[in-house]
């Protein structure tokens, strides 16, 4: 009887923190927008354009706003790395820095994908960005799918991008 009140207890344990962890995630991105992505078309620091609103016409795509200095970006940025092989992803970082301090991050941690480096912090801001990592997928239609904040797997991600394709 102790057995089954022992994966029961883990079970409720489970079920609690994914209640916790989905109630934190929409509080810190309960500012972010909705319907339809604003309009974001600027230059990466590798000087190449990125324009969102014509990505889309190709299927979804992952933004990502992250920051060299954010522990759990550490852990989150190696999955949007392995997305951006197959998926397109569009990374914002916040004020880590000028652009070279940025590349030289993203080629230490052998980070693949396209950022704007957003120094000051006015574009992750106009967004409605309170925390970093956050992910905002944003499908064919232009329309934002789904945002979430904090920890996120490269499975939890890539069903996210399923979802909106």
């Amino acid at each position: 009887m102790n057995i089954k009140r022992s994966v029961l207890t883990l079970a409720e344990f489970i079920l609690l923190a994914a209640l916790v962890a989905s109630a934190l995630s929409w509080y810190h991105s309960r500012n972010m927008p909705k319907g339809p992505a604003p309009q974001l078309e600027l230059a990466d620091i590798e000087g190449q354009m990125v324009d969102l609103q014509a990505m889309t016409k190709n299927g979804p795509v992952l933004i990502y706003f992250w920051a060299t200095w954010c522990g759990y970006c550490r852990v989150v940025s190696p999955s949007v790395s392995d997305l951006a092989a197959d998926h397109q992803v569009i990374s914002v970082a916040l004020q880590s820095g000028d652009d070279t301090e940025v590349a030289a991050y993203q080629e230490k941690h052998e980070l693949a994908f396209a950022t704007i480096n957003d120094p000051s912090g006015a574009l992750s801001s106009s967004w409605g960005l309170q925390v970093t990592p956050t992910v905002v997928i944003v499908d064919s239609e232009g329309q934002i799918s789904a945002v979430t904040s904090g920890m996120a797997s490269k499975w939890g991600l890539l069903a996210r991008l399923w979802l909106a394709d």
